[in-house]
């Protein structure tokens, strides 16, 4: 074994003075805190049948979140309790305050605090922040909810947070109930401190917009927020804030200051130790919420008390909504409602596989992450502050792909809003702002224009209905066109962005952002976006056939082979793909080269185009398994850059082994899953895919080395040159999730959407006996059940449909049956 391939199998535990072993809790560093255990399931446990995960312990490596949302009202909640809330936007609506990379980490939240009238004592059922914890403590997060059961003195507190589908509210139902033998007297607080909404403009004018906000008492009952600072981005859509409760109120503050104290924090708020709220209002300042109330529970008493904190157009508006939300039952049908929203969307698919992590991830935390994905984009997470992304045109169109199956028709509400991105000649918007109402940022990607044709495909492959194909979209620079005829002046402005060599010039850069360096002249062609450019034209020739625009089918077939050709020439290394031709002329992913001798997405997007001549494909792929991959997963590129092409101006500012530059980019991993399925080779695509399932990922690498969330992707896990190999960075919003999902589905347990039906081509591990798969395609549940007495990777030998033999490994649409029962033998 060579140095490199030492390197690239070096467990991230094998490191001195550091716990070792899979399965041990790494030490982040040599230095750092140790856990004081190390089994993961004294921290998390997954309940498949509840579709939650669930936590032992507060005080896990990072604050590990879940989404709660109705689509227009939303808030980001960790395991203990921190978190924001904002309505739409998080750039301009944000409504509570979050202290991103602060310490204390993970504050502040929407909190409750339980105090003793007889003692003073007080703790929180989130067991942050109150310096007094629970005797006993656990969370979970589940599909659109988190929940927390907590016990101290007596008193077991049961705290479901979620926002339910009829108001635009984070509902905070909490349960209280004397476990004791004598009467328990209680202070309830509920808290929210309020941010001033434009998140940036407020990190730089606070000292003046605060003076423009009040924080007022209502009659009913209510704390009612106003943020009326001027040159608002859109001043008439800006909602009103309320706090309210179905339990009569004994306190209220609105004054942050009143009620936090001096130099102090959530930990341990002036107002509970002082004898309660002290009615203070807002009119100018830093303004919160916070109720108060009393009750007296006598000895196996329950009490609930609901706390909504929501948004309305007018005090009209919050009045309704406040009345709605207090009426006997709202709380109940609306968490009803949600988990009934839930099982319908899931509801789609359901598989039983021989892999139980595999199973769980593909039932349950793909699709909904997936899902989360759709909405934020690259917004906002515990790793990106929602201050400037807004909607990527790249992003967000493979976030449609792991949509396509549950929604379609909210699928393609997300392209037509994409597609109005686009200008009469082809190239698109990067990312922009639909509610803030911002100017786009215009910078002009080769790849960007090119993704929205995949998920066009997958919708006319869901559906077989290509009505959507004609329907008219404007152009931003003016005029509207077909949605056809914006995916071919797509193609059409590649091809007039041509290099000296033949590839599409890189332009800004390609997927990777990185690569502006290499392009800075304009002379830079990316060779990988050629490939991305055969995989689009494949689906192009499909799209002109069912848009009704057969002369365009010629042209498309031709620029395929003039790519395809160029691919396999100028574009070969000799034993793999090179990435890009710079803007000098010399070639990058080359063998002749130190550093960045070979990049993954040349080498994956040959086979996904179909452009690779057979053997170069099978041998790029080997050489991914023998330079690229490693136990954690897949590097983007080895080795790490330092001083290439130039040590005074190298490609990159990363560090070895992190972000571009040799880390293991999880979402670029997924085409090599993909790629090895189309190879036939199942063992190594599974390979390739189950050891990034999160879970699997950080029990590898110990969960303090890991630190991220165990249930859903991360966008990169550090490489095996950095000291920090394993650590996970940028969960929850990344493109991994689409990918993933479209990788096992479609390609592992091979159950895809095509033009002409259902396509049933696994390719799965050898070992495995078999697996089933419930899928609901063009109103029919196709109950799926496949062998594998032989033990293959890959190979269809039969297939039946409800007793009948089938030939080939396309199912028909049957639009006269319910369901239908499929049984496949490889």
């Amino acid at each position: 074994m060579n140095t490199n391939e030492q390197a690239n199998r070096l467990k991230p535990t094998d490191h001195p003075g550091r716990e070792t072993g899979t399965g041990a809790a790494a030490a982040a560093s040599s230095t750092g805190v140790r856990p004081n255990s190390s089994n993961p399931e004294d921290y998390y446990v997954f309940h498949d049948e509840a579709k939650e995960v669930e936590f032992n312990r507060h005080d896990m490596p990072t604050p590990w979140m879940n989404y709660l949302s109705n689509g227009t009202f939303h808030t980001m909640l960790s395991h203990a309790g921190g978190g924001v809330a904002f309505y739409k936007s998080p750039q301009i609506w944000r409504i509570t305050r979050y202290r991103f990379f602060h310490l204390p980490m993970d504050r502040s939240g929407p909190y409750i605090y339980l105090q003793d009238r007889k003692t003073g004592e007080y703790w929180c059922p989130t067991n942050e922040p109150a310096l007094a914890k629970p005797e006993e403590w656990k969370s979970a997060h589940g599909l659109g909810y988190t929940r927390f059961t907590a016990k101290r003195d007596g008193v077991s507190a049961k705290t479901l947070y979620f926002v339910g589908p009829y108001e635009n509210s984070l509902i905070w139902n909490l349960t209280l109930t004397n476990e004791g033998t004598v009467p328990k007297e209680l202070n309830v607080y509920a808290y929210a401190e309020f941010g001033m909404m434009e998140f940036m403009r407020e990190l730089q004018w606070q000292c003046y917009n605060k003076h423009q906000v009040s924080v007022q008492y209502h009659p009913a009952e209510a704390l009612v927020y106003k943020y009326g600072v001027e040159n608002q981005p859109k001043p008439e859509e800006t909602p009103l804030v309320y706090l309210a409760a179905d339990t009569p109120l004994a306190g209220y503050d609105g004054d942050r200051e009143e009620f936090i104290g001096s130099y102090r924090s959530e930990a341990n708020p002036a107002a509970i130790e002082h004898g309660g709220c002290t009615g203070s209002t807002l009119l100018g300042g830093d303004p919160c919420g916070a109720l108060q109330f009393t009750l007296v529970l006598q000895p196996g008493e329950s009490r609930s008390i609901n706390v909504f904190l929501g948004t309305a157009p007018d005090e009209a508006g919050v009045l309704e909504a406040i009345a709605h939300s207090r009426e006997a039952g709202f709380v109940e049908r609306s968490f009803g409602a949600l988990k009934e929203n839930w099982e319908q969307y899931l509801g789609s698919w359901e598989s039983v596989l021989p892999d139980k992590d595999a199973e769980r991830m593909v039932n349950i935390w793909n699709p909904y992450q997936a899902h989360r994905n759709f909405l934020f984009s690259r917004n906002i997470s515990f790793y990106a502050t929602g201050t400037f992304r807004g909607v990527g045109y790249r992003d967000t169109s493979q976030d449609i792909l792991a949509v396509v199956p549950f929604d379609p028709e909210l699928a393609l509400s997300k392209m037509i809003l994409l597609l109005g991105q686009q200008y009469r000649d082809g190239h698109v918007n990067h990312y922009f702002f639909p509610n803030e109402g911002w100017d786009p940022v215009t910078s002009v990607h080769s790849d960007d224009h090119l993704w929205t044709a995949l998920a066009a495909w997958d919708l006319l492959a869901e559906t077989g209905d290509a009505a959507f194909l004609h329907a008219s979209v404007p152009y931003y620079d003016g005029g509207e066109g077909p949605v056809y005829e914006h995916l071919k002046a797509a193609i059409d402005f590649t091809a007039s962005k041509l290099g000296p060599n033949g590839f599409p010039l890189m332009l800004r850069s390609d997927w990777n952002d990185q690569l502006f360096r290499v392009c800075r002249e304009g002379r830079g062609e990316s060779i990988w976006t050629a490939m991305q450019l055969g995989t689009v034209l494949l689906k192009m020739i499909d799209l002109a056939a069912a848009a009704g625009h057969p002369e365009d089918i010629a042209q498309f077939e031709a620029m395929y082979e003039a790519q395809r050709q160029l691919v396999n020439s100028t574009g070969w290394d000799g034993r793999w793909f090179r990435r890009a031709i710079m803007d000098d002329g010399r070639f990058l992913g080359s063998d002749e080269h130190d550093e960045a001798k070979i990049w993954l997405n040349a080498q994956t997007w040959a086979t996904l185009s179909g452009m690779a001549d057979s053997e170069k494909g099978l041998q790029a792929m080997d050489s991914v398994r023998e330079l690229l991959d490693t136990e954690l997963g897949i590097k983007k590129i080895h080795p790490s850059i330092t001083t290439f092409p130039d040590p005074a101006d190298p490609l990159t500012n990363y560090n070895k082994g992190t972000g571009e530059n040799g880390a293991v980019f999880c979402h670029a991993n997924t085409w090599a899953i993909i790629a090895e399925c189309l190879l036939g080779r199942g063992d190594q695509a599974y390979k390739y895919y189950r050891q990034l399932l999160p879970n699997v990922a950080m029990d590898k690498a110990g969960l303090w080395r890991y630190k991220a969330e165990p249930y859903v992707y991360a966008s990169n896990l550090f490489g095996p040159e950095s000291d920090k190999f394993g650590l996970a960075n940028v969960s929850w919003l990344t493109g991994t999730a689409a990918w993933m999902y479209v990788a096992v589905t479609q390609y592992i347990l091979g159950v895809k959407p095509v033009l002409e039906g259902l396509s049933i081509d696994p390719c799965i591990p050898s070992d495995w006996e078999g697996f089933t798969v419930k899928r609901r395609f063009r109103g029919c549940l196709y109950d799926i059940t496949v062998r594998n007495e032989s033990g293959v990777c890959k190979g269809v030998k039969q297939i039946t449909v409800d007793g009948e033999p089938l030939e080939g490994h396309v199912l028909p649409a049957y639009p006269g049956r319910s369901s239908v029962k499929v049984e496949v033998i490889l």
